[in-house]
């Protein structure tokens, strides 16, 4: 995604990774890993002119549908439905940067019941760095 010699200049996190895996792991639930990567749609920024191209890279830990799911595309998330949620937040209102960016994209990343961490690492223009985020559902407490 980084072309040779470019480094993402600023990492957010809630807290270290192995604790955002934990919250998000759901209680006696199996997960699964999506992956986006290098998606690439234009973007308008706040205070600039005209739109530049946002690249977004996206790891979803997502809920497992469980041993008996049935052999159907609809009982998993679908990668195409990421893509067309992407596609509409960057259409929509104009982003303050990169790290706007990937917080939005996150939250709208959570807010499908399915996924419970998301990872997004977003990048506008050339060369000029980007943010990586990670966000996670708070943790659920089976019985006691």
């Amino acid at each position: 995604m980084r072309p040779p010699g470019a480094v993402i200049r600023e990492t957010r996190s809630l807290a270290d990774d192995r604790d955002l895996r934990r919250a998000a792991a759901p209680v006696g639930g199996a997960t699964y890993t999506i992956f986006l990567r290098d998606f690439a749609a234009p973007v308008a920024e706040r205070g600039r002119e005209g739109r530049r191209v946002a690249r977004i890279t996206i790891e979803l830990t997502v809920q497992h549908p469980g041993a008996g799911f049935p052999d159907d595309i609809t009982a998993v998330m679908s990668y195409e439905d990421i893509v067309q949620d992407l596609r509409d937040l960057c259409a929509r209102t104009p982003v303050a940067g990169p790290g706007d960016l990937a917080e939005r994209a996150a939250a709208l990343c959570l807010s499908r019941s399915r996924v419970h961490r998301a990872g997004v690492e977003v990048e506008i223009g050339e060369n000029e760095g980007g943010v990586a985020v990670t966000r996670a559902r708070p943790a659920q407490h089976g019985p006691e």
